[in-house]
């Protein structure tokens, strides 16, 4: 007998490849399919791409800043006409000039920077009026920097005259990038001033750095003026008259020391 031979059929193995089907929407409602063989991207709907918008222009120099610009004569003005005998400013040793960066050093402040003096930054008529006495009236600073000068590279600034029928104070407060550059602008600023008549007198001893000169303008007038640092704030204080006076003075510029740390990025402490 032939034996009987019995042969099991093989299961078939199918190896299915499926696609990743992406299935979206267009704005006609028709659906789209996006396979892995050639991928669509759907772009209907995107936004547009955003635009920066245009830098602000630069603001113009104040045209009331006088023939020596803005941070007062330099080493290469004329001095004033009218001190025509008094000789041109030199940068004092170690001035690195006005082309420097006032921030090029470790001491800026980590305080956002100061984007406006404010008004108590500088002596009121109640201040003054009660060391000096009298009565005192707040009116526009003059202008021009020999008029009303201020510290060498501050950032913004606030002047203000105060004026009585025996006295008359001149005051501007500036804010600066850091300590190091207030104290800088101390020497720099003593140094245009030179073309203005002034003569560099002795050190006061106040706030980081300070400078006090006098001058005699050309109606006889005597007039004394300190130029302080403190806290990233540089000060400049004129004085004639009744405010001038000894004792008077030494008061004023104790006062405007205290008040001007309202200009500081981190303020009075």
């Amino acid at each position: 007998m032939r034996p009987t031979v019995r042969s099991a059929a093989a299961p078939a193995a199918v190896l299915l490849v499926a696609g990743l089907v992406l299935t979206g929407c267009g704005p006609d409602g028709a659906a789209r399919t996006s396979t892995s063989g050639g991928t669509t991207r759907l772009t209907e709907g995107l936004p547009a791409a955003q635009t920066e918008s245009a830098s602000p222009r630069p603001v113009p120099p104040s045209a009331t800043e006088g023939p020596f610009g803005p941070d007062g004569p330099g080493a290469s003005d004329s001095p004033d006409p009218a001190l025509s005998d008094q000789p041109v400013p030199t940068l004092p040793p170690g001035d690195p000039g006005t082309d420097a960066p006032d921030d090029a050093d470790s001491g800026t402040s980590t305080h956002p920077p100061v984007t406006e003096v404010p008004v108590g930054a500088l002596l009121d008529v109640a201040s003054v009026g009660a060391v000096a006495g009298g009565g005192w009236t707040d009116d526009v600073a003059p202008a021009g920097w020999c008029a009303a000068p201020r510290t060498v590279g501050g950032s913004v600034s606030r002047a203000a005259l105060l004026t009585s029928d025996t006295g008359r104070l001149v005051e501007t407060v500036s804010a600066h990038p850091s300590d190091p550059a207030a104290e800088r602008a101390v020497a720099r600023t003593v140094a245009r001033l030179e073309a203005c008549g002034w003569r560099d007198d002795r050190d006061p001893r106040l706030g980081e750095a300070s400078e006090q000169l006098t001058r005699t303008t050309a109606d006889g007038t005597e007039q004394v003026a300190v130029i302080l640092a403190s806290d990233a704030v540089g000060v400049v204080l004129v004085a004639s008259g009744s405010a001038a006076a000894q004792g008077v003075w030494e008061s004023l510029t104790d006062l405007a020391l205290g008040s001007s740390c309202l200009a500081a990025a981190d303020g009075c402490h």
